[in-house]
């Protein structure tokens, strides 16, 4: 499909996609030149079979085009933008499934009382939010009126401890390397950044997961061996944490899986909203100038993204559920 799209542009706008960006200026016919050279080259003026296995091919190998804006190969700009995104990712996720299977399973043993009315009213309050008016409003209180989390990645002090000779660069995700470079300072004032574009990018999906799993743990207490269990004399407890909780998981990996693709949505916006230089906000800057390499490079990278979650969804599935093994 995203082929399909991108053949429908005129053959000298694609070719210019492959036109490695020069330092100097070009004359018409030099320009010209280079553009019916990569034509000929990746076979542009093919039939449209032959272009799309030229096209697999030069993803494949690493050619995903050259940005005009970036001036330079686009996998290099995304690679090196990849760590911001994946950082923020995952400091919204994994407290988000976190939260949402602890609520979740206190919303289901609690049915119909206090805290299942408390867990779910939040739940769908927060499922309403858009997450760029919800980043708007935090940033407007928490850091324009009381000035607690401050938008970017790091603040001026801790960019010069990054950029100093003492501290080493792993991953390019600022908390896990002021982990490894043992330097708490760093640590906390990274994740005083990503606190609110986590907390905006992460709610939604925490209250879909919660309902979720609230769900699924009140179909998984009507099954005959929870019964059977609690017939037994097994406490509430064990058969909760050991019974129900296991079972009702299933839905909520599958569901997350896919919520990884929302969650790349969603980043696009976030990241611009909160100015963090990561692979989202390089999609939005190229859907505002027109630099087409970028956005069909991230829509590339987002298929990619979502096919890695949606494969990481089906093993943890095998291992909470042993019927689904394949030995």
């Amino acid at each position: 499909i995203l082929f399909s799209l991108l053949w429908q542009l005129p053959i000298e706008l694609r070719a210019r996609i492959y036109v490695p960006h020069t330092n100097r200026f070009l004359l018409p016919d030099e320009e010209a030149a280079l553009v019916e050279r990569a034509i000929r080259i990746h076979g542009l003026d093919k039939p449209w079979p032959v272009q799309y296995a030229n096209w697999l091919r030069l993803l494949v190998t690493g050619n995903w085009g050259y940005s005009p804006v970036w001036q330079q190969p686009v996998l290099d700009g995304l690679l090196q933008r990849v760590p911001a995104t994946a950082e923020l990712l995952l400091v919204s996720m994994v407290p988000c499934v976190a939260l949402a299977l602890a609520l979740g399973s206190v919303a289901a043993r609690y049915r119909a009382r206090f805290p299942d009315h408390l867990i779910r009213a939040t739940a769908f309050v927060s499922w309403a939010f858009p997450s760029f008016i919800l980043g708007l409003i935090l940033m407007n209180v928490f850091y324009a009126w009381l000035g607690w989390f401050p938008p970017g990645r790091l603040s001026v002090s801790a960019s010069a401890i990054l950029h100093s000779e003492q501290f080493q660069t792993y991953t390019g995700m600022y908390t896990v390397d002021a982990l490894l470079n043992l330097d708490p300072r760093m640590f906390w004032d990274a994740l005083r950044h990503l606190f609110l574009p986590a907390l905006s990018l992460g709610l939604a999906e925490w209250a879909l997961l919660t309902r979720i799993m609230r769900s699924s743990m009140l179909d998984v207490l009507r099954q005959d061996f929870v019964t059977t269990a609690r017939s037994k004399g097994a406490p509430e407890g064990r058969v909760f944490g050991l019974h129900v909780r296991r079972n009702a998981l299933l839905p909520v990996i599958s569901t997350g899986g896919t919520a990884v693709s929302m969650l790349m949505g969603g980043v696009v916006v976030i990241e611009s909203v909160f100015n963090i230089n990561g692979v989202g906000r390089a999609a939005a800057d190229a859907m505002l100038g027109a630099d087409i390499p970028v956005a069909v490079g991230f829509s590339i990278f987002t298929c990619t993204v979502t096919v890695l979650a949606s494969l990481v969804a089906d093993l943890l599935y095998a291992f909470a559920d042993p019927r689904v093994r394949v030995y």
